[in-house]
């Protein structure tokens, strides 16, 4: 055999054991990721479908080392208290049985969703006005009473680890904004100023180690912002008991 033939066999040889990796990669990245989507749809509650994606190079393979890495979870008509919301997950340094560094999410509830939301009807997004967004704010749209006069009002958004507050902060009416506190001392603004009181909304039913650090309004909807806590061996297989539990069909898992 010639060099030029060495040479050739040899490069087919490396090309296959390469194929070869790769193709046990994707086969391993394909069972990771339907554990993964199958337990996301269950414990979750997702009616609209569950989306994986596994961040790292070679994922399938280092699964078989216990370690898959950056996980990706996206999960569409999640309910929640009866308010509908996508779910956005990044999660770092996932094991195979459950662990992980922490990560961040966010949950995203469209407008005509939250003016539906128990959590939100008595408050913003009732007697006639709706949420929406002005490109930067929170926003609420109707009209001023018994003036019938076409109103936005902008607010602020604060939160704490379990709840969100909606503050409304002022009020453009006939192209001119007055602040909330200004509004009872206008004529016939005294029943519009009465409905703009800030409004708490608890949220709960977070699953452990998830803590809510912010809220923002985007054209979808508001994004709800959380951070995921770092999971252990010991509360991996908690979570494990749980989701085995969900998808035995004994119930979704809240944990």
């Amino acid at each position: 055999m010639n060099r030029r033939r060495r040479y050739a066999v040899t490069a087919i040889s490396l090309t296959a054991v390469v194929a070869a990796a790769v193709a046990t990669d994707l086969v391993m990245e394909h069972e990771v990721r339907g554990r993964v989507a199958e337990t996301a749809a269950c414990r979750l509650g997702a009616t609209k479908g569950v989306r994986v994606d596994l961040d790292d190079t070679l994922a399938g393979l280092r699964a078989l080392t216990g370690t898959v890495g950056a996980v990706h979870v996206s999960a569409e008509g999640v309910r929640r208290e009866g308010t509908e919301m996508d779910v956005d997950a990044h999660l770092r340094d996932v094991s195979t049985g459950g662990a992980t560094s922490g990560g961040t999410a966010t949950a995203t509830v469209a407008y005509d969703a939250l003016d539906r939301s128990a959590g939100v009807r008595g408050g913003a997004g009732a007697d006639g006005l709706r949420t929406g967004t002005d490109g930067t704010r929170l926003t609420l749209t109707g009209s001023a009473g018994a003036t019938g006069l076409p109103v936005t009002v902008a607010t602020t958004l604060s939160t704490t680890s379990h709840s969100l507050t909606i503050t409304p902060v002022s009020v453009l009416v006939l192209g001119r904004e007055v602040p909330v506190s200004r509004l009872s001392a206008l004529p016939g603004a005294g029943g519009l100023a009465a409905r703009l009181e800030p409004r708490a909304i608890r949220i709960r039913e977070l699953p452990r180690g998830t803590a809510l650090v912010g809220a923002h309004a985007e054209s979808a909807g508001l994004v709800l912002d959380f951070t995921v806590a770092p999971a252990g061996a010991r509360q991996a297989a908690r979570t494990a008991g749980a989701a085995s539990a969900c998808a035995s069909g004994k119930g979704r898992a809240e944990g």
